[in-house]
């Protein structure tokens, strides 16, 4: 069997085709899961971090704490402190990623899986795309945001991501072909089509 990882651009729908991908092949689905698991090896929460520096939280602490559910850190770690930089939380992150990979049957969407895993066998890595337009109708249509409110969202989350990112891979094209094994622009595949082409390179 495999891992898989799906990358995407935020509204292209990566989090649907996982939650399809996992129901259809039975694989482990991986969302809040990874970040409790982050959380008790960090053992320590972003609250106590602000409260105890005096000096202003890392730009990577920033963003951990914006792609994150922080009420999720403060009921699975211990209140202790211990001293966290931004290597450690990267590498602890890839611990992780990787430790679900060994346990195999797993889609993993989001938080750099295609970097941790990038040098492993047997991943599929998926990158999902689309134009803004597609992005904004996809986040209406789920979610029921305003057309204003999804493009602030798919900025923001865009910006968040790249950021995020590039603590991963030292900067470069965090969308380039060349990462993934299938890339799937969503203004021309239905969902349906997407969960069908990801399946035929597993079975």
């Amino acid at each position: 069997m495999a891992t898989i990882t799906i990358s995407r651009q935020f509204g292209a729908g990566g989090a649907t085709l996982g939650e399809r991908l996992s129901k259809r092949l039975g694989y482990r689905y991986v969302s809040d899961h990874l970040i409790r698991e982050v959380a008790k090896n960090i053992g320590i929460s972003l609250a106590q971090v602000r409260r105890i520096e005096k000096i202003e939280t890392s730009k990577l602490m920033k963003l951990f704490e914006k792609i994150i559910n922080t009420n999720i850190i403060e009921r699975q770690i211990p209140k202790k402190y211990r001293p966290l930089d931004e290597k450690r939380l990267v590498e602890e992150v890839k611990t992780v990623i990787r430790k679900l990979h060994d346990e195999d049957n797993v889609v993993i969407v989001g938080r750099g899986g295609n970097y941790a895993l990038k040098d492993d066998k047997d991943i599929i890595h998926i990158l999902l795309v689309a134009s803004m337009e597609h992005r904004i109708k996809f986040l209406t249509d789920k979610y029921r945001m305003s057309k204003k409110q999804a493009e602030r969202a798919i900025n923001r989350a865009d910006a968040i991501r790249y950021a995020f990112l590039d603590y991963f891979s030292e900067g470069g094209n965090h969308d380039d072909p060349l990462l993934y094994t299938m890339v799937l622009n969503m203004d021309q595949v239905s969902m349906e089509k997407a969960e069908d082409l990801v399946v035929g390179l597993i079975l």
